[in-house]
């Protein structure tokens, strides 16, 4: 019989371990010539390199194989015959003296108090005082072992005898195992696992026995750094992005990373100390950041383990740029709205100003004024009103955008939860007699122009007759039309928002032949933005990064004055762009007239 030397035998477990697969497919037959129906496989649990069931069971590695470590899995063994086995054994085999030349001279071969302290299978446990060699070597190719591992007296090995001594065919069991290593373990330390039924003269066949080996593996393993993007690695201005480190491993166990530290960007120096390879922007397995420009961002995560081993990876983050949403505010003319009375005292009349005023539902979308007046003694012009002025200030839209209504109404009770209280109704006659009040509204224009629409509210006519005359009936409306007058200024208004830090460019066509241009800048110190590719490599970043305040989304509102010099159709055009492209655009019909009053 061929003996192997130590480097042979540490060939022999390695090339074992590559071709598993490979061994699988070959039937199994022990050396009596017998089918070897008793398998052997182990399960490392989650500590495993590689997880789960070993295939084949060559080799089983919990780890880590440090000073004192304490290793555990689980044999499992499984009848495969379709007879019961009657007196099952499982045997554990260790290094033991070496076989070319004295044990001096091969040390690292020969298991000592150093490598184990102690093996436990299910509740009986072993130390190296328990191990032995007889004639009868349960490894050794002259007994049938067929494993070209343990032979002659180059191991040791003992016996659990708590196996069930029957296992049935087909049956399963799972053993626990426990290892405590000792406190200098060999970098090729083993402990060898078979199964026997001496009655059935069955063994597991070579290539289905289990060897827990350390296979060079000695100390804590450096963990393996790994991350995504979510929702992805391509994203908006504005996103939210979630970086996920779950994915991140460590052979010691997941539990032995410590720590995880972002860098968001490896190109800029976040903490301004002149070094990009130390920022720190956040720290934990879960993290996210806001890009508020387009860009292309590398990011780093450095994770370590408890020994202080670490791994860096990187991943990059494409920031996509979305274009600003617009609204046009109209071109807008800032008149005085003024409510005149006359007639008999006490009365009182109220002017409600409504945007897009619907009659049916008797109001519009926005109250923009209100305003009451009283009939006092004296001129119409000193009447009191509810807002201690008989005008109140209006800013109207001309181009169209929206309708304005003024709807007065009518009330000659003036105790009747009005605002404004006189003291007797209709002059202290009798309410139902006939007794007038004429009102106007007068519109007043920049240039000093006025427009007057004239009503008279009848007591008699209004209340006792509900007269349909369109002087007497109530409520007046008075739709608030007004022309773009030429020659008059036009204030036009309009206002952007953008998701990011991107510089807004607000361009008006008048449709007149002339045309306005008025940027605004995000950041006024630092300047006009880069357009992507490179693109700003300041900007999108928000706090640990330095991100300037306001923080996005940021909002601009643009206010250009416009006077057309004659009547006539014109097209304005307004293109609202931001500095990497992105556009919106408006365009609307405008009509100049010469007067005020439609």
């Amino acid at each position: 019989m061929k003996r192997l030397t130590r480097g042979s035998l540490a060939v022999l477990v390695a090339l074992a371990m590559t071709v598993q697969i490979g061994v699988r497919s070959i039937p199994m037959v022990a050396a009596n010539g017998n089918e070897g129906h008793i398998w052997l496989d182990c399960d490392p649990g989650a500590r495993a390199r590689d997880g789960g069931w070993q295939a084949g069971g060559i080799v089983c590695l919990p780890g880590p194989y440090e000073p004192n470590a304490v290793l555990e899995f689980d044999l499992i063994v499984m009848n495969r015959a379709n007879d019961d086995l009657a007196n099952l054994e499982v045997f554990l085999a260790i290094h033991g003296l070496g076989t070319d030349g004295p044990p001096e001279n091969h040390p690292e071969f020969e298991t000592t108090a150093d490598d184990m302290a102690s093996v436990t299978v299910e509740t009986q446990s072993f130390v190296i005082a328990d191990f032995s060699s007889t004639l009868e070597n349960p490894f050794d190719e002259m007994w049938g072992g067929l494993h070209s591992v343990y032979v002659g007296d180059d191991a040791i090995w003992t016996a659990y005898l708590h196996a069930p001594e029957v296992l049935l065919a087909g049956e399963t069991i799972r053993l626990h195992v426990t290892v405590v290593l000792g406190p200098n373990p060999s970098p090729l330390f083993e402990i060898h696992f078979d199964a026997w039924d001496k009655d059935a003269d069955e063994k597991t066949p070579n290539g289905h026995d289990v060897t827990l080996a350390s296979r060079g593996v000695q100390g804590n393993q450096p963990p393996e750094a790994c991350f995504t993007f979510i929702p992805g690695d391509v994203v908006h201005e504005g996103d939210l992005v979630a970086m996920d480190a779950s994915c991140s491993s460590d052979p010691d166990g997941k539990d032995d990373i410590v720590s995880y530290e972002w860098d968001f960007d490896v190109d800029v120096d976040s903490d301004g100390d002149g070094i990009t390879e130390n920022d720190i922007n956040a720290v934990g397995p879960h993290v996210s950041f806001i890009w508020f420009d387009d860009y292309k961002s590398t990011v780093k995560l450095t994770i370590a383990d408890s020994n202080g081993n670490a791994d860096i990876t990187y991943g990059t983050v494409t920031v996509l740029n979305l274009p600003p949403e617009g609204t046009f505010e109209g071109g807008l003319l800032e008149i005085e709205l003024c409510i005149r009375m006359a007639g008999s005292k006490w009365s009182n009349a109220e002017a409600k100003i409504w945007e897009s005023y619907d009659e049916i539902a008797g109001h519009g979308d926005r109250l923009i004024a209100d305003i009451e007046v009283e009939r006092w003694p004296g001129p119409p012009d000193e009447n009191p009103t509810s807002t201690s002025d008989s005008c109140v200030p209006l800013i109207l839209d001309v181009t169209g955008t929206y309708d304005y209504t003024a709807v007065v109404t009518y009330d000659p009770f003036p105790d009747n939860g009005d605002a404004i209280m006189g003291d007797q109704p209709n002059n202290g006659k009798d309410p139902n007699n006939n007794a007038g009040n004429p009102l106007w509204l007068i519109c007043k224009f920049p240039d000093g122009t006025e427009c007057k629409w004239h009503h008279t509210f009848n007591t008699q006519q209004s209340i006792i007759r509900d007269s349909n005359h369109w002087n007497h009936v109530e409520p007046w409306i008075v739709p608030l039309n007004f022309g773009l007058v030429a020659g008059a200024p036009i204030k036009f208004m309009a206002s952007a928002t953008d998701p990011g830090t991107d510089d807004l460019t607000f361009d008006w066509d008048w449709g007149d032949g002339s045309s306005d241009s008025t940027t605004y800048l995000y950041d006024g110190v630092r300047g006009p933005d880069p357009a992507y590719p490179p693109g700003s490599p300041y900007e999108p970043y928000a706090p640990p990064l330095g991100l300037n305040d306001p923080a996005p989304p940021v909002y601009a509102t643009n206010t250009m004055f416009h006077t057309y010099a004659t009547p006539g159709d014109y097209t304005v055009a307004l293109t609202m762009t931001d500095d990497d492209g992105g556009v919106w655009t408006y365009q609307t019909t405008l009509t100049v007239v010469d007067t005020f009053c439609m």
